[in-house]
């Protein structure tokens, strides 16, 4: 990783579309990966993504799981690879391929709480030693038990470093109602016994609240999240734009529709973070569709970031041949891409 820069209002201003990989990347450069026969340009800093097969309780009207294939006109079409050895194997042959390159891991879905593969998939990504292991989840399974221990235990024993728990509000039963999942997600106690588990262990668990016009859409809505966080002994937050698409490409779907109606832009809020003697900036991160704003306050990391389904066509158009991402798919494939059939890498 490079050195923190000073602040950078053009890249404020540009957001990903500031993304150059030599000028302003966190890495900076690629590497090349011989990926079973294959040679292949990865950026260095790349992610590695298990995109697990189990289908998500909630209901989000933001998913971003379908505004993915939404983006590229298409729906979500999810084949899971039903014979655990075969994904299992494929997925050693996968993190066994890809040491060279040495890319942080996440664990997201659909799901992954609810998923009974997530034990071993867990274990499988401790025994590659990958070194940086996230999992994304609503929660909701995060107190189930599994293999015989919660599934809490599971992330905390098998080094995963970052917990990411989706919460749209601090109130239960309004979170229920945005998530469309009401009564099913974790209580403040759950979530206050979850991340108590995770930090004895090593463990930081970030809570992530999309920014909506319904939810928390101000500088005074963050301040309440942030303590509300702070409350249940999480010091680590990321507020979230909704994903913009390219119109002319994307499906007229309900996500599209409703992440329309509903953004809140994050350029005005964080102008006001700036201006509050509260915040303290910490870095920028520009990614080939991302841009992150880290700031300091109240005792905890509080993030801000946009993504930009279009621009991440644009910048894949203007680097050929450079690998930015990669996804294992619920199929037992790897992909440079979250669509199972675009861009598909094997295992052989």
């Amino acid at each position: 990783m490079r050195e923190a820069r000073p602040f950078s209002d053009p890249w404020r201003r540009r957001k990903s579309a500031a993304f150059d990989l030599t000028a302003s990347s966190s890495a900076g450069r690629t590497v090349r990966v011989d990926l079973w026969g294959r040679r292949l340009e990865m950026y260095a800093n790349a992610n590695l993504s298990i995109y697990s097969g189990q289908a998500c309780n909630a209901r989000c009207p933001f998913c971003v799981e379908e505004l993915r294939p939404a983006s590229r006109g298409a729906r979500l079409d999810k084949t899971v690879e039903p014979d655990d050895e075969r994904y299992f194997g494929a997925l050693r042959a996968t993190l066994a391929a890809l040491r060279p390159l040495d890319p942080s891991v996440s664990v997201t879905g659909g799901e992954a709480s609810q998923d009974p593969r997530l034990p071993r998939i867990l274990r499988t990504i401790a025994e590659q030693g990958a070194r940086k292991r996230t999992l994304t989840t609503n929660g909701s399974g995060l107190l189930d038990v599994r293999e015989g221990r919660p599934v809490i235990e599971w992330i905390a024993s098998t080094g995963v470093r970052h917990l990411n728990v989706s919460r749209a509000h601090p109130d239960e039963a309004r979170n229920g109602r945005i998530m469309g999942a009401p009564g099913q997600l974790l209580s403040a106690q759950g979530l206050r016994e979850v991340a108590a588990r995770a930090r004895a262990s090593g463990t930081r668990v970030r809570l992530s609240c999309v920014l909506l016009d319904e939810g928390v859409h101000d500088l005074d809505g963050v301040l309440a999240y942030v303590d509300f966080a702070r409350s249940l002994g999480v010091d680590n937050v990321v507020f979230r734009q909704l994903m913009k698409t390219d119109p002319e490409s994307h499906a007229a779907s309900e996500v599209v529709r409703y992440s329309e109606a509903q953004r809140v832009l994050l350029g005005p809020l964080l102008d006001a973070i700036s201006l509050d003697r509260r915040f303290a900036f910490e870095r920028q991160i520009v990614g080939y569709y991302y841009y992150v704003e880290v700031w300091r306050a109240f005792g905890a990391d509080v993030v801000f970031e946009e993504a930009d389904l279009a621009q991440l066509e644009r910048t894949k158009h203007a680097t050929p041949g450079v690998v930015h991402e990669l996804v294992f798919h619920p199929n037992a494939r790897l992909a440079s891409t979250w669509q199972p059939w675009d861009g598909v890498l094997g295992p052989p």
